[in-house]
């Protein structure tokens, strides 16, 4: 069994990392561990990658997530994935400036429930980390006469900087705001009824890049 104490970064911000993923995949020398929601909130697991080596993990973080790398040497490459998570999605109305602000109603709403939120062009993703009436309610609380369907996605799409667009056409004064808070995967910007209107915004421009899995782990 191969330890692996620690991470070595992440390839979805570490263009170098990123290049050696492709040189590798190309080479047939990548390797990688497929987790679900619980296994990747753990510090220490045993486990076995999709080409049969296997792993003692242990990590100083609360969580792994999508694209870390256990390991990066001449002849391997060692990559962590997530299952695919069942989400409920929304199609957004046409942007107008009252839909953008039931959009930040939405961010707001689904922040306070701890859940994750993406966006990838007018389609908002909410995993299902309740039952689904559960989140479609909380979902037609905002947008009552929203089309609800269950989908299979890819856990990347909660992932900041993972190629997905997560941006819902806002105006200019709030993308000036999402691109000066910069970061990794923004997965606590966790809203409360009793915030002022600029931190109900603030909630949204960070659901908007993934999500919140309530477990630290930038």
């Amino acid at each position: 069994m191969d330890r692996i104490d620690g991470i070595v970064g992440n390839v979805h911000t570490d263009d170098r990392l990123a290049g050696l993923r492709e040189e590798h995949a190309a080479r047939d020398t990548l390797e990688r561990v497929v987790l679900d929601e619980t296994e990747r909130k753990r510090s220490r697991l045993r486990v076995e990658t999709d080409a049969g080596t296997d792993l003692g993990i242990v990590v100083d973080r609360p969580a792994l997530s999508a694209g870390d790398v256990l390991a990066c040497e001449d002849d391997r490459m060692i990559v962590v994935a997530l299952e695919p998570r069942e989400v409920i999605a929304v199609e957004l109305p046409s942007p107008s400036l009252e839909t953008t602000a039931l959009a930040v109603e939405l961010g707001h709403h689904v922040g306070n429930q701890h859940w994750d939120l993406a966006v990838d062009d007018r389609t908002v993703y909410v995993p299902l980390a309740a039952d689904r009436h559960i989140v479609e309610r909380v979902i037609r609380d905002v947008l009552p006469d929203a089309s609800c369907r269950a989908e299979t996605v890819a856990a990347e799409l909660f992932v900041a900087d993972s190629g997905v667009d997560h941006d819902y056409e806002l105006d200019h004064e709030h993308q000036h705001d999402r691109a000066s808070e910069g970061g990794a995967e923004r997965e606590h910007g966790h809203s409360h009824a009793d915030h002022d209107h600029s931190h109900d915004e603030h909630a949204h421009h960070e659901h908007d890049h993934h999500h919140h899995d309530h477990d630290h782990d930038h």
